[in-house]
């Protein structure tokens, strides 16, 4: 089931001065999950891009991160994009896989990256998207558990494909499609937030 926050509400609380000034609890971190239905991803990709671009424009720095994107990006920068594709054709997917997950990792890979594109944007605000397409190799909550010490004060939205549970009876976990589960605690659903925050 999809975030009932509309794309025009997001970029009101989004431009509010509020929605960085709000002050969690001890430990909480300025992670948020907008989640939506896999069926409308195309829509809602045209629809961050959009969010993206008119942030910028009204003066609230923004970096947008899609994750398939920045694999991409680094099997280009190291020239191995072309290996990838004939080692792909040469080997199991379960092999393949494993390869990609071995070499996609954090220390080398995401959080540089991260850090590299923050430092070129400055952002205020960091949108990510385009989770779905690095599943299996890369997973959502592992992602934010990696990142958590590395943005601690930029309020940071990932727009899932799926779920986000956050139940003291059912748990509190990721749930990808609406069919692959990952535990994660940490960050908050975007609409509980804006009004538990009065935006």
């Amino acid at each position: 089931m999809a975030d009932n926050l509309s794309f025009d509400k997001l970029f009101k609380v989004l431009s509010n001065k509020k929605f960085y000034s709000i002050e969690g609890g001890a430990g909480e971190i300025p992670f948020f999950i907008y989640s939506y239905d896999i069926s409308e991803q195309s829509n809602i990709y045209k629809k961050i891009n959009m969010l993206y671009r008119k942030l910028n424009t009204n003066g609230i720095p923004v970096l947008l991160i899609g994750l398939y994107d920045m694999v991409i990006e680094y099997f280009n920068k190291t020239g191995e994009l072309k290996d990838l594709f004939e080692f792909e054709k040469s080997v199991s997917k379960k092999e393949f896989l494993k390869e990609l997950a071995g070499t996609i990792n954090a220390e080398d890979v995401i959080r540089p990256y991260f850090l590299e594109k923050m430092q070129e944007a400055q952002p205020k605000l960091i949108l990510v998207y385009k989770v779905g397409e690095v599943f299996p190799f890369l997973r959502t909550h592992n992602i934010l558990n990696y990142l958590q010490n590395t943005i601690k004060n930029t309020p940071l939205i990932v727009f899932f494909p799926g779920k986000y549970v956050t139940s003291y009876d059912e748990g509190f976990y990721l749930k990808l499609f609406g069919i692959f589960n990952g535990p994660y605690y940490r960050a908050f659903r975007l609409e509980d937030y804006i009004v538990r925050g009065d935006l």
